[in-house]
């Protein structure tokens, strides 16, 4: 059977159809992209928690005796007039001030919202914990409230370390 008219556009109809896959492909991998940078935002967010966290256990370990003030919950800012213990010598009270000044200045400036709360363990004595939030609206990394430290806010991922500050 011979057609009396020749088929005319399936040409464009390919094209089309070729253009339709090219685009749902770089589409694709546009998505896995940026499924990639959120990760490894993530990643970071949790190196610089973990990183921050020890170095806070590192401070109170130093002033183990102050230990009591370093206690901090979710929002509390340092106090105002704290003194800069890296010009003057400072005791050991005004020391512990500055570490939560420090901390602090550390969470505003390398987290997203970033916050913390310092807390001394229900169960075991003389053991304390460091909770370092920041902002994630995924809440990809959520740790459990083990041995009644406070739980992570809403729609922020949290780090947890639990150590003890005296031997």
């Amino acid at each position: 059977m011979q057609l009396s008219h020749p088929v005319k556009g399936v040409a464009l109809l390919e094209a089309l159809v070729a253009l339709l896959l090219l685009a749902c492909g770089v589409l694709a991998s546009l998505w896995l992209q940026h499924l990639g940078l959120q990760a490894q935002r993530q990643q970071v967010n949790r190196s610089i928690a973990m990183g921050l966290a020890d170095d806070l256990a590192e401070r109170m370990r130093l002033n183990a005796g102050q230990v009591q003030r370093y206690s901090r919950n979710w929002g509390t800012s340092a106090a105002g007039g704290t003194p800069d213990c890296t010009a003057l010598a400072c005791s050991r009270s005004d020391l512990a001030l500055w570490d939560m000044a420090q901390l602090q200045h550390a969470l505003s400036v390398q987290l997203p919202e970033g916050d913390a709360a310092v807390f001394a363990l229900n169960g075991p004595v003389g053991w304390w914990g460091v909770v370092l939030a920041w902002r994630d609206s995924s809440e990809a990394y959520r740790t459990d409230t083990a041995w009644g430290s406070p739980s992570c806010p809403a729609a922020m991922s949290c780090w947890r370390l639990f150590f003890r500050p005296s031997w």
